[in-house]
């Protein structure tokens, strides 16, 4: 027994020096799972940062100041045409049919791989042989369409704006560099010791700007980008030549990030291009169909009643200490910039975060309305697959459209009968889907979010999609791509939950930032009452006691990006199609099962660790054969 005792833990030795190799071998594939799928995801890591650098690139390229140039993707060209000899374009058939005669032409020539006229787009898209031979190409193609009476013409034309337009990436860096130099002679003012600019004129630039019937009234003049244009230079000349650089700076921070926005913008079209722009893709410019006016937003309104105050308070200051510069001071005091950086941060980072991901944002500013919806109208086309079934995203749309705190409004539909308890109204499939849209903007001015898969030749429904103040149309299956839309959802539903979860965050964003810019100007206004130092001895910074409005105005900033960052990275849920197993015979049953795979979610994880994790479950995980 003592033997067995003492020769026992030396078989058990000799067991486990035995089992080792095949304990190594076990444990090392995940191991090398693990690594070979973080190698992996490394490298498409990589490769996508080169593509998206390269893309960033041309953008910037194609956005130089020089002579007016077509939109160029490496060997691809977007060529805007117009009438010029309206006599002889009749005669070819019209404006389409001469544009396509080009095209056609285009195509027997051996350096042209493909040539088609984008009838939405209003642009004869040409494809090269290769990059190098663009050029030729596209002074080939004004020669044939010469001969048909077009001529080539910018990129804006009167149909629908290109959406790799390079204007608004000029405007943004040109704003941008605006607040740059005003920082620069702030601070060259400073070490200078150059004399500072009176103060009424900064207050009086300030609450021009801030004020939002002047803007409207100077956008109605020049146009939105002019006038953001001349707002952003006067706005930096009078605070580089008043030595306030803080203003400029968060003002410049807010540029960089609508300049990433546009950038992002102009550059997921490129990423997207063959999915929205081909021969057999139906594409709808929408022109023609009206588009409700832009509403009000809280930050506007809280900016006319915060200068109406600020007014009130500079009178009285007026007449208490019967200074003018005290009297500027209180109109700064109250600006109520605050309220408008941070729901401009958050938009500004959310439409970089779509773009990101594949969405097209047509219209940023229409965009920004998410934070004043309160209706949603789904028609049967968003909700229905191709097969009639229903979409199994439609149950989360829904769902998320409920907790955002929408009005949901469905169109009746059979296939559609299990969801309707998650409507709050249900309207018949006979009323016009624009009539629909139009009652309920009507209902105590309701700001209505529409969502329609149409079809290019279906003129009720893209009527009805365009008759909403956030138009999205899903350009995901056999839907056409509708460019006067506000966002064109290429993941279909996946992206319209993804909306709709920025809608209740736009909301919260939007109430935190009026409290900000309250509170700054509650505390500055007290500064101001206060008055000057003891001493009388002007200090070297001019402005320092509006430091609280900076510092909401900061504050509003880093709030609105950072939510706009968790509606981004919200993880997607995988949705199941709704199967209704006990209506199914038992034979059905089994060749579903059989069938059925598990669910692939949309948008894709990004997490650099689920990537890791994924690949390591191939690459770790032996075959298995039946």
């Amino acid at each position: 027994m003592v033997l067995g005792l003492l020769t026992r833990p030396t078989v058990a030795a000799a067991e486990m020096v035995a089992a080792g190799p095949r304990l190594l071998a076990r444990g090392a594939a995940p191991a090398v799972g693990i690594a070979a799928g973080a190698v992996a995801g490394t490298a498409r890591a990589g490769v996508r940062g080169a593509d998206s650098a390269a893309r960033v690139v041309r953008v910037a390229r194609n956005s130089l100041p020089l002579r007016p140039q077509p939109w160029r993707s490496g060997a691809r060209t977007h060529l805007a045409l117009r009438p010029e000899a309206p006599e002889r374009v009749r005669l070819e058939g019209g404006m389409e049919r001469a544009a396509r005669k080009v095209a056609e032409t285009l195509m027997e020539r051996p350096d042209v791989v493909l040539a088609y006229w984008d009838g939405g787009l209003s642009r004869l898209v040409v494809t090269a042989v290769e990059e190098s031979a663009g050029d030729q190409v596209v002074d080939r193609a004004v020669e044939i369409a010469a001969r048909h009476g077009l001529a080539r013409t910018d990129n804006s034309v009167d149909e629908i704006t290109h959406p790799a337009d390079p204007a608004g990436v000029r405007a943004a860096a040109t704003t941008l560099a605006a607040d740059g130099v005003g920082i620069a002679a702030a601070f060259a003012g400073y070490a200078l010791r150059l004399p500072t600019t009176p103060r009424s004129v900064t207050a009086l630039v300030t609450l021009l700007r801030e004020n939002p019937r002047f803007r409207g009234w100077l956008r109605a003049r020049i146009g939105r980008s002019r006038m953001d244009l001349v707002l952003a230079m006067a706005n930096a000349a009078v605070h580089g030549a008043g030595r306030t650089p803080t203003a400029l700076v968060l003002d410049g921070t807010l540029r960089s990030l609508q300049l990433a926005e546009t950038v992002a913008r102009v550059a997921a079209f490129e990423k997207v291009h063959d999915e929205v722009s081909a021969p057999d893709r139906p594409s709808v410019a929408g022109a023609h169909f009206p588009r409700p006016p832009l509403r009000t937003s809280p930050a506007q309104e809280y900016a006319a009643h915060a200068e109406t105050g600020s007014l009130v308070g500079a009178a009285a200051m007026l007449l208490v200490k019967h200074d003018g510069t005290e009297a500027a001071e209180a109109v700064l005091a109250g600006s109520p910039k605050a309220a408008r950086y941070g729901p401009a941060a958050f938009h500004a980072v959310l439409s970089s975060a779509l773009s990101r991901d594949g969405v097209l944002v047509r219209d940023p500013e229409r965009l920004r309305q998410l934070e004043m919806a309160d209706t949603v109208v789904l028609h049967p086309s968003a909700l229905r697959t191709p097969g009639a079934d229903a979409d199994p995203w439609a149950e989360t749309v829904l769902d998320a459209a409920r907790r955002a705190g929408l009005r949901v409004v469905m169109v009746d539909d059979p296939a559609l009968a299990d969801f309707t308890n998650l409507a709050d109204q249900v309207v018949r499939d006979e009323r016009s889907l624009s009539d629909v849209v139009n009652a309920l903007r009507a209902e105590k001015d309701s700001v209505v979010v529409t969502v329609a898969r149409p079809a290019q030749d279906d003129e009720d429904i893209l009527a009805g999609l365009l008759a909403g103040d956030v138009a999205v149309a899903l350009t995901d299956r056999d839907g056409a791509v509708v460019w006067s839309a506000d966002v064109l959802a290429l993941h279909g539903l996946a992206d319209v939950w993804r909306l709709l979860r920025a809608v209740p965050a736009a909301r919260g964003v939007g109430r935190r930032s009026q409290v900000l810019a309250r509170s700054g100007a509650a505390l500055s206004g007290l500064l101001v009452a206060i008055g000057k130092s003891a001493r009388g001895r002007p200090t070297p910074w001019p402005g320092l006691r509006h430091t609280p409005v900076d510092v909401s105005a900061a504050w509003a900033l880093l709030t609105g990006g950072r939510a706009a960052l968790g509606v981004a990275t919200a993880r997607a849920p995988h949705p199941r199609p709704r199967v209704a197993w006990h209506e199914l015979e038992h034979t059905e049953v089994r060749e579903r099962l059989e069938h059925e795979t598990g669910p692939e979610p949309t948008v894709p994880s990004r997490s650099p660790a689920a990537r890791a994790r994924r690949s390591a479950g191939w690459a770790g995980t032996p075959c298995s054969h039946r």
